[in-house]
């Protein structure tokens, strides 16, 4: 597990450390503490990373410069901040958690916690997606996505049949900050389940989900039984099975 510390004090960067090691548990940990977003920006620039533990205010600057960019990247934020009043606005670029300063161990545990899998994510989810897309950065709303495609180390996102971006974060990653509406219906799918007219059972034993636009996406039988009563079954077809 490669983890990135971005802080400016030398002291907060140190405690956060410590924690970092006796939280990550038996993953193996690489550990890298960046004091300055120039620091941080070259760093990703090098290295892959599972996750980054990100102040807010660098020597004052404003640590959203780098959120907006790396929000797009296959890894995890934990936003460590004093300044709470800016939580609600990191969640909308779908970080994982927001730990207040000053820094309590139990509440750091619990983000950790979290990141492992642990614990589930409370909260609203992430209200819009960046992607990368000829070397700019563009904002994706969420509630406007339909479904997501895994795409081999790539994830579509469908907004509609003509509207398909591509970000680096997986469907694993995806599921921990998304609205609860958006649910795993297949290894490779995650939908708004909103969006989902019916299912059927087809003849070989599998499934399929009909959403509001025609799009047929497969369901597995494993996640059917996960999500009772949240879609509801179709009719069978003629010469179909039921």
């Amino acid at each position: 597990m490669n983890v990135l510390i971005v802080e400016d004090e030398p002291p907060i960067a140190a405690d956060i450390e410590d924690y970092a090691r006796q939280f990550c548990g038996r993953h193996q940990s690489r550990i890298k503490v960046a004091y300055s977003l120039d620091d941080a920006r070259e760093y990703l620039e090098k290295e892959q990373i599972d996750l980054m533990l990100l102040d807010l205010n660098l020597s004052g600057r404003n640590g959203f410069d780098i959120l907006k960019e790396i929000s797009a990247r296959n890894f995890h934020t934990i936003v460590i901040s004093a300044y709470t009043d800016k939580a609600l606005e990191a969640f909308e670029y779908g970080i994982l958690d927001f730990v207040a300063k000053p820094i309590r161990k139990e509440r750091i545990q619990v983000a950790f916690e979290r990141f492992l899998g642990r614990r589930k994510v409370e909260g609203k989810g992430a209200k819009f997606l960046v992607v990368h897309k000829a070397s700019q950065y563009h904002l994706v709303p969420v509630e406007s996505i339909r479904y997501f495609k895994a795409d081999g180390y790539l994830v579509e996102i469908h907004e509609s049949a003509e509207k398909v971006n591509l970000i680096e974060k997986s469907l694993n990653h995806l599921e921990q900050i998304l609205p609860e509406r958006f649910v795993r219906t297949h290894r490779s799918y995650i939908v708004d389940i909103n969006r989902v007219l019916h299912y059927r059972h087809l003849r070989s034993g599998s499934y399929e989900m009909t959403m509001d636009d025609g799009t047929r996406i497969p369901l597995s039988g494993k996640r059917l039984k996960a999500i009772p009563g949240m879609i509801r079954k179709d009719d069978p077809l003629p010469g179909k099975g039921s």
